[in-house]
Parts: structure tokens; sequence; C-alpha cells
């Protein structure tokens, strides 16, 4: 395995060149592609292990993220391949509601669940799974190119006052005219029908957005995508691709951002050199925000983000491009960037996170939970401090897609599929076995 990796990291190393063109950016030389290597007992599958991965793939077929199994060079012990685990506790898996494809939702104080349909709608899901048709003042407008508009709804923290919301979306204000990232701010209407004092709060042609959150000091901190695999521009600090932006809720930008003071910069950033997050969540402990990125091809990474710190992509990665080439030569470390403190390799393309703080699941109390989406499953990951010390997957014989993943008021685990149309979506609830039943 050390002498695969040399091969990745040095004879195969190869330096992108890269230019601008009409429509983005494009590859200007030939470049060879890093070898691929077939799962086995060295590179198990996305289930875990080279039994577990044969069973699955006889039940759902043969995912395509075990081509990612690449051998790598961690930068810590711990880093990657965590050790499988299987827990004792015991549960069921309810269907709440049969929905639209959705990319979010949130639970309301009467636990009802607010729900992002990714088609542009806000509906909500009551707690017998009955759905209301979607809230009126939702702004209209042409779908992007890609069939996604919604990405996430969040609500204030003084919600059960103040009735506000916050949620992300992208538009094109005519059909002729770019895609606008936005982030916006709202209130539900008493009477749970409609949205009133719609405000966008920021909008960008540079912003992809991907999740919101909101901090311990009231702050919104978007995290979003970055474009094409090995753009310059998660490294620009003028560019809002490849960030994560912080602003106030009114729209304005607080004064301890980063670079308010760096020449060029946009004040909007508060952390950089990401591909693309989805996931992202406040450390119900800490307070930090944790998220988890995409790769294109392997190298999926968890990360603390912190203010002002830069986290490498694509100048390192521990990922391939979507076409198989690989990132700069290969580079994993550099001196002022920051290392993931875990990766995947095989990739799970995360989406959708929470950490488990109730107590119908006193064994996973802690633990870091993961939509996957390609690798079709919920990854939970027992943690020690900041770092991972074991991988459960869950859900993995459903062979369906997740997008979200969420602690109910009830202190049971939802989850939100994400097949692609005209597959059904579900939202799911994993509810404990009691000892005795």
């Amino acid at each position: 395995m050390a002498r695969l990796g040399k091969l990745i990291t040095s004879g195969l190393a190869a330096t992108l060149a890269l230019g601008w063109v009409t429509g983005g950016w494009s590859q200007q030389a030939a470049q060879p592609k890093a070898p691929e290597y077939p799962p086995g007992p060295d590179f198990p599958g996305v289930s875990g292990s080279p039994a577990e991965t044969a069973r699955i793939t006889a039940l759902c077929g043969a995912n395509p993220n075990n081509k990612d199994g690449y051998p790598t060079n961690p930068a810590f012990a711990g880093q990657t391949r965590a050790p499988i685990v299987k827990t004792q506790q015991r549960y069921t898996v309810e269907t709440v509601a049969k929905i639209d494809r959705s990319g979010a939702m949130a639970f309301l104080p009467n636990g009802k669940m607010l729900l992002a349909v990714r088609t542009g709608a806000l509906r909500i899901v009551d707690t017998q799974g009955r759905i209301a048709p979607p809230l009126a003042g939702m702004p209209a407008f042409p779908l992007p190119a890609q069939g996604s508009a919604l990405f996430d709804v969040i609500l204030d923290r003084d919600f059960a006052r103040n009735r506000t919301l916050y949620f992300v979306y992208q538009a094109r204000p005519k059909a002729d005219e770019p895609v606008l990232g936005r982030i916006a701010r709202a209130r539900l209407s008493l009477d749970e029908t409609r949205l009133e004092d719609v405000k966008d709060l920021r909008i960008g042609a540079d912003i992809q957005p991907r999740r919101l959150v909101q901090a311990r000091d009231g702050t919104l901190l978007m995290v979003g995508g970055g474009g094409p695999d090995a753009t310059p521009q998660h490294q620009n600090l003028s560019s809002q691709l490849g960030k994560v932006l912080r602003i106030n809720t009114d729209g304005t930008l607080p004064g301890d951002n980063p670079f308010v003071d760096t020449p060029g910069a946009n004040p909007a950033i508060w952390a950089l050199g990401y591909r693309d997050v989805q996931s992202a969540v406040i450390h119900p402990r800490t307070g930090e925000l944790w998220t988890a990125e995409n790769a294109g091809t392997g190298g999926d990474e968890l990360n603390i983000t912190r203010k002002g710190r830069d986290y490498g992509h694509p100048t390192i990665s521990y990922g391939r491009q979507n076409s198989g080439f690989l990132l700069n030569g290969g580079k994993m470390v550099q001196a002022g960037m920051e290392q993931p403190i875990y990766y995947w390799t095989p990739a799970i393309a995360p989406s959708g996170m929470m950490v488990y703080t109730g107590a119908a699941f006193p064994e996973w109390r802690d633990s870091l939970f993961l939509a996957g989406m390609s690798a079709q499953q919920i990854v939970r990951l027992q943690m020690r401090g900041e770092r991972v010390v074991g991988e459960e997957k869950l859900l993995m014989d459903r062979c369906q897609r997740m997008k979200a993943v969420y602690q109910g008021p009830d202190g049971f685990i939802y989850v939100l599929t994400d097949e692609v149309p005209p597959k059904q979506n579900e939202i799911l609830r994993l509810v404990p076995v009691r000892a005795g039943r």
C-alpha cells in the first residue's frame, strides 16, 4: 500500500494548467489519470468490509463509489478508515410521510416539520405525516439549470417569539439571466399558511448555497459549493465560491469577520478552500461549526471550520477530480492549510449532519451522524473529542440515497431520502426498540 501511495503522490504527479474560457474553467493540458484500485481486502467498499460489501451489493447493486477506494497517505493516525463498529442499539424504521424530493427540514415548536422542497416550495408536515399545501408568499422564480432551487431552511433561535425563519436558494431573475444564490429571511404566519415580510439578505452570482446554520452569537453561517473541481476561485478571496460566509440576521456584515480589512477580499468570507460543502452543524457542546465536504472522486472531508482558516481545495486534497485526474499532482499537505479531521475513500457524498444529544438512543449519544447520498447510508461516527474512533453504517439495506438527518424534539432520529424522480422520497423515523418488546 505504501508503494502504491507513493505512485499516486510522486510517480504520477502532474500539475494542472488551468485557464478561463467562455463558460468556465477548462483544462489546458492533457494529464494522466490516477490508476483505479478495485475494492478488496485492503480497500473495502462503502459498506465497510468485504463481506458486508458483497451482501449490500447483492441487495442494492454495485455502488459506483467502490472505485474510489484508492490508497492515500493520511497526515495522522485515525484520519481515515476508522474501525467499523456495530453497537447493540436496536431500532425500527418508520415512514412518516411520502414526499417530493426535498433537501432539508426544520422542526417547529409544535412538533410539525417545515419541509424545503427542492423545486422551491416550503410545506408543513404534521406529526401524523399529513402534508399541507405549499406556503404562500414564497418567491417565484425559474429553476436553475441543475433543477434544484431551495437548499435549506432553519428557524431563528427565537422563533417561538418572532416566528422568523431563514432559507437559502438559487434563482434566475429572468429566464435569460444568470443564476443568483440568495440567503433570505421571512416570518411564518400564525396560521402556518404563508410567509410574510420575505427579504433577500444576500445575493450573488458567485454564491452557491448549500446549508445554513445560526451560530451561538446569532450570526448566520452559510456553507456553499464552488463550481468546477479545480477552479482557483476557491482560493481567491474576492470570490464567494468555495467559501463559508458569515452575515448578520439583517443582512449586514459582522465587523469581526476575518477579512474585512484585507484589500480586495470579500468581507463576508469566514473561511475558504472548499469544493462543495453540503453538511453543516453547530456542535452543541462546543459551539463550533462542523462541516462535511463532497470531494470529486473519493476524499470527502469532515472539518471543524474556524475563523479565517484555509481548508486547501484545490491546492491539497485526498480526492481526485470527477474525471479521475489528480488535483495539483496529488498533493495532500501544505503548510498554512488545514487538514481534515477525517476523510473517506471510498466517498460517501455527505449531505446533512447532526450531533445526537437525545435520550432515546443512549448508546449513540454524542455521536456525529451524516447522511450519505451516493453511498446510500447513514454514517454514525463515534467520537473522542475531535477524533473519529469508530464508524457505523446504518440503513444500507434500504438501498436509498440519504439527504439529511435530524434529531427530533422526541429524541428520535429523522431522515430525508433523496431518490431521483419518479422514485418516491420519504421522511423516515428511527425509533428505539425497548427492552421486552
